[in-house]
C-alpha cells in the first residue's frame, strides 16, 4: 500500500486527457481505438484530470510498456466506466496491473446488466483483474450500491459509492438551484439529444420518438457510439456499407423512404442534425445552447448538468439507472417515457430538488477528494472549490465498505 511520504507523487492516467486528435485526416477507426468505442469515455477521462494538480502522464491498458510506468508514475489512477461485464475478459489488464505493480486508484467503476438486481457472472481473467486491482486501492470507487453488492459477491469489500467524476466537472456549489429553475421556468426552445444505440432493437421505439421530438425543437443529436454512426456524424459516409446505413436509416428514421426518396435525403438529415465531440471542453461548450438534454446516453446527460443545462436520462439497463440514481439526475425509464405525450407531460412526471442535487454532489465530492488524498494525490482547485463546501445538511451517499 502506498507511503505518503513519497510526495509529490507522479500520477498515471488510464486514458486520455479528455480530448484526442480527431482531424478528417484520421479514420473513425483510428480514433475509436484511441477512446475505446464510446467517446462518452472522454467525459470521465476528463474529469479525472482535472481534478488532479499531482504531475500526470497517460496511460494506455494496450500499448503502454509496464517497465516506463513503473519508471515515471508512482500511482495508477483507473477513471472506469461500466467495465464488470461479463462479455469481457479483463485478462491483459490484470497482467498490466501486475506488471506495473504500483498502488492504484479506481472511480467510477460499473457493473454492466439488464437490471439492477441481477446476478453478474464474471469470467476468471476479469475476476483477477477486480481482484489485483482492489489489493492495490485504499477504496474502488463504485458507481452505486448494486456495483459495491456485486464486487462484495466476489470478495471485494473496500468499495466507496462515488458516482461518476463527470458530475463534479462544474465547481459551482449551487448549480442544482440553477438547474431547477431552468427546468421548471425556462421555455423549451432547443432540445438536445445524447442517444444512438442502434444495436438495441429494444430503443427503437424511443430513438424514433426522440427523432419526433428532435425536429419539432430545433433539435441536435450527440451520438457517443457505434463507430459507424460516428462516422456519419463527421461526414464519414464513405466509412459506412450501404447496408448498415439502411438498416440504421430503418431503425431511425423508417417514415423516410428508401424506395421513394434517395439515400442522400437521410445522409443529409445525418448531416444536419448529428454531431460528435472528441474534445470535452468543446462537447460543454456546445451544451450550454440548449434548453433540455434527453436521451439514453449517460454520460452525455451528465455533460449536459455540468454545462448548466437541465437533462433527463431515459434509464435502460443498469448501469444507467444506477448512476442515475446516486448522481440524482432525473430519470425516466422505457415504458415512462413511451408512455407521455409531449416533453412538458415528461418534465411534469419527474421530481427534481435543485438543494438536493447540490448537497448531493458536495457530498460525492468531499468524499472523492478525501479517496484522492488518502492515496498521496494533490487535488485541484476545480475540485477543493466544491469538495469543500460546508454542508448545511447530511446525506448519506458515499457509504463505506472498508
Amino acid at each position: 500500500m502506498l507511503d505518503n511520504s513519497q510526495l509529490p507523487l507522479r500520477v498515471g492516467i488510464v486514458g486520455t486527457p479528455g480530448y484526442v486528435q480527431a482531424d478528417s485526416t484520421i479514420p473513425t477507426e483510428q480514433i475509436i481505438e484511441t477512446i475505446g468505442e464510446n467517446t462518452g469515455n472522454l467525459a470521465f477521462q476528463y474529469a479525472v484530470a482535472s481534478h488532479i494538480a499531482s504531475t500526470k502522464h497517460y496511460v494506455s491498458w494496450d500499448s503502454s510498456d509496464p517497465a516506463w510506468v513503473r519508471e515515471v508514475c508512482d500511482i495508477l489512477v483507473y477513471p472506469a466506466a461500466n467495465a464488470i461485464n461479463p462479455r469481457r475478459d479483463h485478462t491483459q489488464r490484470a497482467d498490466f496491473i501486475e506488471a506495473v505493480d504500483l498502488p492504484c486508484v479506481v472511480v467510477g467503476l460499473g457493473a454492466q446488466a439488464p437490471e439492477l438486481g441481477s446476478e453478474v457472472k464474471l469470467n476468471k481473467g476479469s475476476e483477477r483483474w477486480l481482484k489485483v486491482l482492489a489489493e492495490r486501492s485504499h477504496s474502488i470507487g463504485v458507481r452505486g450500491e448494486y456495483t459495491a453488492d456485486v464486487l462484495a459477491r466476489i470478495g471485494i469489500q473496500n468499495t466507496l459509492v462515488l458516482g461518476c467524476p463527470s458530475h463534479l466537472i462544474n465547481p459551482l456549489p449551487t448549480l442544482g438551484e440553477v438547474l431547477e429553475k431552468k427546468f421548471y421556468h425556462s421555455q423549451l426552445q432547443k432540445l438536445v439529444v445524447p442517444a444512438g444505440s442502434p444495436e438495441k432493437k429494444s430503443l427503437k421505439r424511443v430513438e424514433q420518438k426522440l427523432i419526433g421530438w428532435l425536429r419539432s425543437y430545433n433539435g441536435m443529436y450527440v451520438c457517443q457510439a457505434p463507430p459507424q454512426l460516428i462516422s456519419l456524424a463527421r461526414n464519414g459516409e464513405d466509412e459506412v456499407s450501404k447496408e448498415w446505413l439502411n438498416q440504421f436509416r430503418r431503425y431511425l428514421l423508417p417514415t423516410l423512404s428508401y424506395y421513394t426518396q434517395p439515400r442522400s435525403k437521410f445522409v443529409s438529415f445525418i448531416k444536419q442534425h448529428f454531431r460528435i465531440f472528441f474534445n470535452v471542453e468543446e462537447w460543454l461548450e456546445f451544451l450550454t445552447s440548449f434548453d433540455l438534454s434527453l436521451g439514453t446516453r449517460m454520460h452525455g446527460s451528465s455533460l449536459a448538468t455540468q454545462s448548466a443545462t437541465p437533462a433527463i436520462c431515459i434509464y435502460h439497463d443498469s448501469r444507467t439507472r444506477e448512476l442515475c440514481r446516486t448522481l440524482a439526475i432525473p430519470h425516466v425509464s422505457v415504458n415512462q417515457f413511451l408512455s407521455v405525450r409531449n416533453i412538458k407531460e415528461l418534465i411534469d412526471s419527474v421530481c427534481f430538488d435543485g438543494k438536493s442535487f447540490d448537497q448531493n454532489r458536495i457530498k460525492l465530492a468531499h468524499q472523492y477528494k478525501e479517496l484522492l488524498i488518502k492515496s498521496g494525490i494533490s487535488t485541484s482547485d476545480r475540485l477543493n472549490l466544491l469538495a469543500d463546501v460546508k454542508q448545511r445538511e447530511h446525506f448519506e451517499i458515499g457509504t463505506s465498505r472498508t
